[in-house]
């Protein structure tokens, strides 16, 4: 085992040590662990290593794989200044991750928002105080948006912390419309807890809450899968797709149970994110809640049937009872779908992103709700846009 010769001090090297030290600045369990593997494997033949020497080999291993991503002084073998947040319940210890994660509301990627949370913790402890409030750790943030990335990424995180901090605020309501396969769900899980939203809601789910309550002869289409109910339809008028007229007569049963779900949480005033292949902008009329709530409404799409299929064959390996095969033997009922959805997204104004991207979507997505916040406290921004 190396030892770090630290003036007087001599300290083992532990990798879980230094580990510890990079998660407490944004890298993930993995990243970190990675580092530090490869960092003790290039002290294998050494047994003494000063100070210097061991910070610059964290450093250089650290830009070898994430290039210039901050990681502090790089002195992980100190014990750590633990900065203190006042607040409403007392005390609480600084989160850096806490901070990132409010950081991509407005629009940083997740490195880009690692690092200026990195850099707002420095500059807080060079400050002096080891309490601070959110108000310094706001204008910390505000001054850091403003100068590197522009006043708009300002002003969409001003607008969120105002909504967060704002009781008689309405509720976010976000719908994620898409195809089955798009990824609806994932982008939905990560908004959620991007936006700390308690609320959660599927299609899906309503779908399957429905078909407890109604029996398959009764309503035969609901016991079905969207791109499948087309063969249980009994009667289907002439000249209409048999595909899209089974699905939309399907999505206007489900709509029933999304607009329950829509006043549920306006009553609440809970901010909800709700995903579903039936969200159809003929078949939910949200102006009549306009006043109440704050809505984001996005389609998602992949872009040809080569990316469906990897998408579908990467489910069944992650989820065994989802198997590709299933969603294979449907492939163009589902394309016909997403044609479909995005056509009537289009004529109702519904933005759609290609989620080829994971970590592009989810910031496409968190612009788009923080602009309508701006929108609500500036309405004067969209006449200037």
């Amino acid at each position: 085992m190396s030892t770090i010769i630290d003036g007087k001090k001599r300290i083992p090297f532990l990798r879980g040590m230094l580990a510890h030290y990079l998660i407490e600045h944004g890298f993930s369990f993995q990243d970190a662990y990675s580092v530090a593997d490869q960092v003790r494997g290039a002290l294998q033949k050494e047994q003494e290593v000063s100070s210097k020497k061991m910070v610059d080999l964290v450093q250089s291993q650290v830009r070898k794989q994430f290039e210039d991503r901050p990681i502090g002084d790089g002195i992980f073998w100190e014990p750590r200044t633990q900065l203190m947040v006042e607040e409403e319940r007392g005390r609480q210890l600084f989160s850096q991750e806490r901070l990132a994660d409010s950081l991509k509301v407005p629009g940083l990627s997740p490195n880009q928002a690692h690092q200026v949370a990195n850099r707002i913790e420095f500059a807080l402890i060079r400050t002096g105080k080891m309490v601070v409030e959110h108000q310094d750790i706001l204008k910390a943030a505000l001054r850091i948006l403003r100068k590197e990335f522009g006043e708009e990424y300002a002003d969409r995180y001003r607008a969120w912390h105002r909504f967060q901090n704002d009781e008689g605020a309405r509720p976010i309501v976000v719908l994620i419309g898409g195809a089955s396969g798009v990824g609806k769900t994932s982008i939905a899980v990560a908004l959620a807890n991007i936006l700390k939203f308690s609320r959660m809601s599927s299609t899906d789910e309503i779908r399957q809450v429905m078909r407890l309550m109604i029996a398959p002869e009764l309503m035969p289409s609901l016991h079905k899968s969207s791109y499948a109910a087309w063969k249980s339809a009994e009667a289907i008028p002439e000249n209409v797709d048999p595909i899209i007229y089974t699905f939309h007569e399907q999505a206007s049963r489900v709509c029933v149970g999304v607009r329950a779900i829509v006043e549920r949480a306006i009553e609440e005033n809970v901010s909800l994110v709700l995903d579903g292949v039936h969200l159809l902008p003929d078949l939910i009329d949200l102006k009549q809640y306009s006043k109440q709530a704050q809505f984001t409404w996005v389609n998602l799409f992949l872009p040809d049937e080569k990316v469906f299929k990897e998408r579908f064959r990467s489910r069944g390996k992650e989820a065994s009872r989802r198997t590709s095969h299933r969603y294979l033997g449907y492939l163009d009922e589902i394309l016909k779908i997403q044609q479909h959805i995005l056509d009537a997204g289009e004529s109702a104004g519904i933005p759609a992103f290609e989620n080829m991207d994971f970590d592009e979507t989810v910031q496409s997505i968190s612009l788009q709700i923080m602009d309508a916040l701006r929108h609500q406290a500036n309405p004067a921004y969209v006449a200037a846009k």
